[in-house]
């Protein structure tokens, strides 16, 4: 996929852009992604032209300071205006592009008398702007002179008569209940845009229309790649397993053991659905991510496997293991979307009754498993209104049964891939070997540094950035030392699903520690190393 850099502040905005970007040959990626010490300028001023020109100087000069030629790398900007034809004339529109602080100063009630004392015409618009940098080497073939063009929609409405109570949308959350969306309704509504069902609110989305102009002007212009379907040869033909279950019925056991005995890449779909919530929330956001995936997947049931498939599409030629899947379209998603590139799912549901998965749970110790048999119970009926029950039911679906020993189970496990004479990489001498590398990429350090301290009962700590890069000159010390800025940088540019978050109460440094996608990942890199040091 193609990457476009869009230069905003604003993480709502980011997540209504890669949203409107999905189906398309293209990744939307936030400036902090490209230019971590770059402070971006959104200049205060009255003039949407003035704005656009002055945020795009500061944008360009960001590309600078990250090293990137604005000669090949194309980037975006956004502005969303707002008019109240009551309190506009055909020289200035109020609000206009001061919208986010024109909010911040008034509340319904204030709005609601202004238009009263205007004649009470309710009438509105809300248009966006959307800026797209064209790249010095680009700009012949594409048949365009100017230093940028703009592509613009707009969306006519009016403004509610009373005050609409609802919540916002945590899966979609440019529709929410804080900015103007809390009071406008499009056209052909009835309610305002924030407390509409995003099936309505694509029809009617302000923005859609300029970022469908900016798609289709790249497409015509073939920046997007060719689409190509890749067919993965199996040579070994371990056969793909998905795994189902719920909360410690040991799906992750498995994977792990798949991983380590006989080279499985795990793909954990919960990893996924965090990944999902912090590009639309940040890391601390306003909902529990329990309550967000079972939203999300009422909502949008691919949310987590759009993902997940996106990340495996890379690893084609390696045996796959899924874990944690919720809702048969999940599976029904993953099963056909694989099938296109030539990979087929075996899928099993692992049994295990509840009173043994809950003495599990307080075994294992994991953050947020801190859970009586009441909560347990309850933590079982929101994955059941999720549709795991109705996964059980596939027809697809094979019984694993996880209630005797860990020593049965793992034997049935070695029974799904059929292929005894492989044996189970010996992870600590392997690590201890690694000594003697004198290069390795940053991530694949950090992967192997926390793999080094990884603990199977989920108690193992968080760590630091600081102590990260202690940990990555601990495991490679021929290596030029990865300082801690440069760890530092890594973790604020972007998630990564390898990486489970935890920040102390009242303590504002982030703390990592490897999800079990990234030990599946981590698992990998450690054989890579091993094989090219051979």
């Amino acid at each position: 996929m193609r990457e476009l850099t869009f230069f905003t502040s604003n993480q709502t905005k980011l997540a209504h852009a890669r949203y409107l970007a999905e189906g398309r040959r293209i990744r939307i990626k936030g400036f902090r992604q490209r230019t971590y010490h770059a402070g971006y300028n959104e200049p205060r001023l009255h003039s949407r032209d003035e704005i656009l020109e002055q945020s795009y100087v500061s944008a360009l000069a960001q590309i600078g300071k990250a090293r990137l030629p604005a000669a090949s790398h194309a980037f975006i900007l956004e502005d969303t205006s707002v008019r109240i034809d009551a309190l506009s004339d055909e020289t200035h529109e109020v609000p206009g592009v001061d919208i986010k602080y024109w909010m911040e100063e008034r509340t319904f009630e204030s709005v609601d008398a202004l238009l009263k004392a205007a004649g009470n015409d309710r009438s509105a618009s809300v248009r966006s702007d959307i800026l797209l940098h064209i790249p010095g080497n680009f700009a012949k073939s594409w048949g365009v002179e100017a230093e940028y063009l703009v592509f613009t929609s707009k969306q006519r409405g009016s403004i509610i008569d009373r005050e609409h109570i609802f919540d916002s949308n945590p899966v979609y959350p440019w529709l929410d209940n804080r900015s103007f969306n809390k009071w406008f309704v499009p056209a052909g509504c009835e309610v305002p845009l924030g407390a509409l069902p995003i099936t309505h609110a694509d029809q009617v989305d302000f923005r859609r229309g300029a970022f469908e102009q900016l798609f289709d002007f790249l497409e015509a212009r073939r920046y997007f790649p060719t689409p190509t379907i890749q067919l993965a040869l199996q040579f070994d033909r371990k056969p793909n397993i998905l795994l189902c279950g719920y909360t410690c019925s040991g799906k992750t056991t498995a994977s792990q053991y798949l991983a380590r005995r006989f080279g499985y890449l795990h793909i954990e779909a919960s990893d996924f659905m965090h990944l999902s919530y912090y590009y639309r929330h940040g890391f601390r956001g306003p909902t529990p991510i329990g309550d967000f995936a079972e939203r999300a997947l009422a909502e949008k049931p691919t949310i987590a496997a759009e993902k997940a498939i996106e990340y495996m599409l890379a690893y084609l030629t390696e045996p796959l293991v899924v874990s944690g899947f919720r809702v048969p379209t999940e599976v029904t998603f993953l099963d056909t979307t694989m099938s296109i590139h030539g990979r087929e799912f075996t899928h099993y549901f692992v049994e295990a009754d509840e009173a043994s998965r809950f003495a599990r749970l307080r075994a294992r110790a994991r953050p947020g498993d801190s859970l009586d048999a009441r909560e347990f119970h309850n933590r079982d009926l929101q994955q059941q209104r999720m549709g795991l029950d109705a996964i059980r039911q596939l027809e697809t679906m094979q019984p694993l049964g996880n209630q005797d020993d860990l020593a049965t189970y793992l034997a049935k496990i070695d029974l799904l891939v059929g292929d005894a004479d492989e044996k189970e990489i010996d992870i600590a001498a392997r690590l201890s070997s690694l000594s003697g590398i004198g290069e390795i990429g940053l991530q694949d350090a950090i992967l192997i540094a926390l793999l080094r301290v990884w603990e199977e009962d989920e108690t193992r700590q968080f760590y630091t950035t600081t102590e990260i890069a202690a940990l990555i000159a601990e495991a490679f010390p021929a290596i030029h030392p990865k300082h801690k800025d440069n760890v530092s940088r890594y973790f604020n540019q972007d998630f990564y699903v390898y990486y489970e978050i935890s920040e102390g109460a009242g303590v504002a440094v982030r703390r990592y520690r490897l999800s079990n996608t990234g030990y599946g990942m981590a698992i990998r890199v450690l054989r890579d190393l091993m094989s090219n040091t051979c």
